[in-house]
């Protein structure tokens, strides 16, 4: 943010020259100026600038003008209208340079969309009166919408389908212009920032109810001899709408102040000088309230002082704040809103009331959420979806945030380019359509997982033969919840919280993970037990209670322990070490916080040695043996395998099924591989693989599994 202007020009002390502002700060005009075209600036700032009262200004290029018209405003200000606002996406407190602009062409034609009931003559003299228009700008309590025009001397029309997406610049009205009106059947609805924040209708009552009161009407809270609150933190993961909402509660307000600060790039290299940017910004908070205070990433702006690496400078800077925020006076119309996605880092004296005394948490959209919000961003998209098309990528987008929502609609409409670009269609024959969504979803991950994505193998239920009682059981473990949520809460069942695998090396226990993944498109986090360990003390534990968060914060997700023997030795066998990994693996499972939406798959070949209290009801709940394929279970794996493979006719399956008696399914894939190297062996170029080297390969092959093996597992399933 633009360090903020002070009260009034600064002076040169020799020459005693004032220096005029480099930029301006945007201040809304009066309420009865809120269609008008004009802009407000000091007599002073027109002269040092070279700009005649009349003349046109930039707000945002050339798309947006305003007519300069002196004031009694403060040299560093511009007052602008809330209409002229919205077009130009301005908030009081953003900083603008002044640019003159050239004249805009007249208008020859004009085409107003209003509701059926207005009067026309009445509109036209309010349209005249405004003098300059810009392409779909709304026009007040009237509900009007510029919907086309057509300016002198050219042939083509601007209409307001290509401006939204390519706003043209404004045109100017006279008498001369021809006004015509099409009325709708249905009222026109107003633009209202709210109703265009999808999935934080919760989240909005509640910053509305702590920002908007204090702002508007503090006088109320005098009335019961109370102090209103000076502070909100918003928490959250990125992207899931902290920012906006904010903004939709300053343009709501209309007449608040914005003052937007990052937290990191306050700070200065100099001594003193991060303070004295923080006490500027409070002075012109007071000075033009009512304000916001918007202080994203503060904890990187006031970051706990007990921690080893804080240092004076942050210890001052946050003593600062806490000096500022105390200071404000109990009717000054001042909020400050702190926004982080890293709550336990801020200094906790900030967290208290009277400080920042509120906290929201600004979370991870559910479907009915993603379903609102890609409702809100596709509405100006053409394309051509049902409502039963946006639901179903709503329902697949699990743990996608508001901003991978609207990356994932750019990236699917750069594949609609691509494709029509291909095609030789034009850009009026372009439609979003449901493939392109889905394609998109492969490319845009949530932002919750991309930093441990994994590329999981696209393995199906089909890929994998002879286990359909474990893909039952897990199915009814995993998918039935998501699928059948209102059967479970009508029959008051609790759906299971964990599943463990288990079962000799080589029988489909990973496999079966990743199809599981695959099928229910959920977000997998996959966890190799010894790879968690640590040799510092206690990073094991938090690197697992990170797995945690992320897996509860892009729930519904899946998180799969190969291995977790290596975690789960059964206490007071292992190193203390391990003890402790194990004990924050029990609490995250069922401790004080939840596991909604969060399955947890183990797999392992030694469930002897796992602790006893993982495999009881709210954590393991679901022990599932994975046995040695039988007889039909081995022709299945064989027939997927032959299946993507050049055999001769005189391969037997049947036969191969009977010869692998007492494989496990990796072993089955490795006779597959072993017999075609073994034909390729014979001749590079041969092609096809015979019964022969099938038998050769066999041969080469040791079985892992044991008959002692096989017996211990089915004692261990209680099947002995």
């Amino acid at each position: 943010m633009s360090k903020p202007s002070g009260k009034t020009a600064k002076k040169d002390s020799k020459a005693d020259v004032i220096i005029k502002p480099v930029e301006l700060i945007v201040r809304p005009s009066k309420a009865a100026d809120s269609n008008s075209s004009k802009v407000y600036l000091s007599l002073e700032t027109l002269k040092e600038n070279g700009i005649e009262a009349g003349s046109y200004i930039q707000l945002q290029g050339n798309t947006v003008l305003g007519i300069a018209t002196p004031s009694a405003v403060d040299r560093d200000c511009i007052q602008i209208s809330l209409g002229l606002q919205v077009l130009a996406n301005l908030y009081p407190g953003d900083r603008i340079k002044l640019v003159k602009a050239t004249k805009p062409t007249p208008c020859a034609s004009l085409s107003i969309k209003c509701d059926k009931t207005d009067d026309e003559k009445d509109l036209e003299e309010l349209i005249r009166s405004i003098g300059l228009l810009h392409l779909t700008q709304r026009i007040g309590e009237k509900k009007l919408v510029v919907n086309s025009f057509k300016c002198e001397n050219s042939k083509a029309e601007n209409n307001a389908d290509i401006a939204k997406n390519d706003l043209k610049g404004p045109t100017l009205i006279n008498k001369n212009t021809e006004i015509s009106f099409s009325p709708v059947e249905e009222e026109i609805s107003v633009s209202n920032e709210f109703g265009r924040i999808g999935g934080l209708g919760k989240e909005l009552d509640l910053v509305r109810a702590q920002v908007e009161l204090p702002l508007k009407y503090p006088e109320y809270f005098s009335r019961f001899n109370t102090d209103p609150e000076k502070g909100l933190l918003l928490y959250g993961p990125p992207g899931t709408g902290k920012t906006m909402l904010l903004k939709a509660v300053a343009r709501e307000t209309s007449d608040a102040h914005i003052l937007r600060v990052n937290g990191p790039s306050i700070y200065s290299k100099y001594q003193g000088e991060t303070e004295s940017k923080l006490r500027s910004i409070f002075e012109e908070a007071e000075r033009f309230a009512p304000s916001i205070i918007f202080i994203d990433e503060i904890d990187a702006l006031a970051p706990r002082r007990d921690q080893d690496d804080s240092g004076e400078t942050e210890s001052r800077v946050v003593a600062t704040l806490l000096t500022l925020m105390d200071g404000m006076k109990p009717n000054s119309r001042v909020v400050v809103i702190g926004a982080t996605n890293r709550p336990n880092i801020l200094d906790p004296a900030l967290r208290r009331p009277g400080r920042l005394g509120h906290e929201i948490e600004i979370g991870i959209p559910d479907a009915a959420a993603r379903l609102n919000i890609l409702n809100i961003m596709l509405d100006n998209v053409p394309n051509h979806l049902t409502l039963a098309d946006i639901t179903e990528v709503s329902e697949k987008t699990h743990g996608y945030v508001g901003a991978d929502l609207q990356a994932l609609v750019k990236e699917a409409v750069v594949k609609v380019v691509r494709k029509s670009l291909e095609l030789g269609r034009s850009p009026n024959e372009m439609f979003l359509e449901r493939s392109d969504l889905e394609s998109a979803i492969i490319t845009v991950r949530p932002s919750a997982m991309r930093e441990i994505s994994l590329e999981m193998p696209k393995v199906h239920w089909s890929d994998i033969g002879g286990q359909e009682s474990t893909i039952q059981r897990l199915k009814e473990t995993v998918e039935w919840p998501l699928q059948h949520k209102k059967t479970f809460d009508k029959l008051g069942i609790t759906p299971p919280s964990g599943v463990l695998l288990y079962g000799p090396p080589g029988c489909s226990k990973t496999l079966l993970a990743k199809a599981l993944a695959t099928e229910t498109g959920l977000n997998f986090l996959a966890v190799k037990g010894p790879e968690l360990f640590n040799k510092y003390v206690g990073e094991s534990e938090k690197a697992l209670r990170e797995i945690f968060r992320k897996a509860r914060q892009a729930a519904p997700s899946i998180i799969f322990f190969d291995e977790i023997d290596a975690l789960s030795v059964a206490r007071g066998e292992g190193e203390a070490g391990g003890d402790r990994v194990l004990t924050s693996l029990l609490n995250e499972m069922d401790g004080i916080e939840s596991l909604n939406g969060v399955v947890v798959l183990a797999a392992t070949n030694r469930p002897e040695i796992i602790d006893s209290a993982l495999m009881r009801s709210g954590r393991l709940d679901r022990i599932i043996y994975v046995r040695p394929p039988g007889y039909e279970a081995r022709r299945q794996i064989l027939l997927i395998q032959l299946a993507k493979m050049a055999t001769a006719d005189d391969v037997d399956l049947d036969g191969l099924a009977e010869l692998t008696d007492g494989f496990s399914g990796a072993e089955l894939v490795s006779v597959c591989q072993e017999a075609g190297l073994l034909a390729m062996n014979e001749d590079a170029d041969i092609e096809y693989i015979s019964q022969k080297h099938f038998e050769t390969a066999l041969k080469g092959i040791r079985k892992t599994i044991t008959p002692e093996m096989v017996k211990f597992y089915e004692e261990f399933a209680g099947l002995a």
